[in-house]
């Protein structure tokens, strides 16, 4: 699937991804910087991914979500490269994922950030308060 804006444009064809240059930038971050290069990649394959990239065709960007297409999804590793920020496409990203067709069952959404909050609200998150957040687990590993 494919959208386009402004000459940019959003794809969830995996063979369009630039391994390398996803790598590189993920590796950066808080979240990811301690996952293992094959480990990292092997998510990506087995996640819907969401690759941007500028007119020039280089990886602007990416997101993906780990679901089961149908009743949840984990949306993560979204990122937007320095160079092609302030200009709306991370707000267009997000956008794009959850507005995506193939994924219109899916009920519940969940995410996490330490920075992103003010994007996130703006695309209808919310923080999980009371009752809801009391029932969440988790199995680290």
């Amino acid at each position: 699937m494919s959208w386009l804006r402004h000459g940019f444009e959003i794809n969830t064809d995996k063979t369009k991804l630039d391994r390398d240059s996803i790598l590189r930038m993920l590796r950066a971050t808080y979240w990811a910087s301690e996952v293992p290069v094959d480990d990292l990649w092997e998510s990506i394959l087995n996640s819907r991914a969401y690759g941007m990239y500028s007119p020039d065709g280089e990886q602007a960007g990416f997101a993906r979500l780990v679901t089961d297409m149908t009743r949840f999804a984990w949306f993560s590793d979204v990122y937007v490269l320095p160079v092609h920020r302030g200009h709306g496409l991370g707000k267009w990203l997000v956008e794009t994922v959850v507005s995506d067709p193939a994924i219109a069952k899916v009920r519940r959404i969940m995410l996490s950030t330490k920075d992103g909050h003010a994007l996130y609200e703006r695309m209808g998150f919310s923080l999980i308060e009371g009752e809801e957040a009391a029932k969440m687990m988790m199995l680290m590993r």
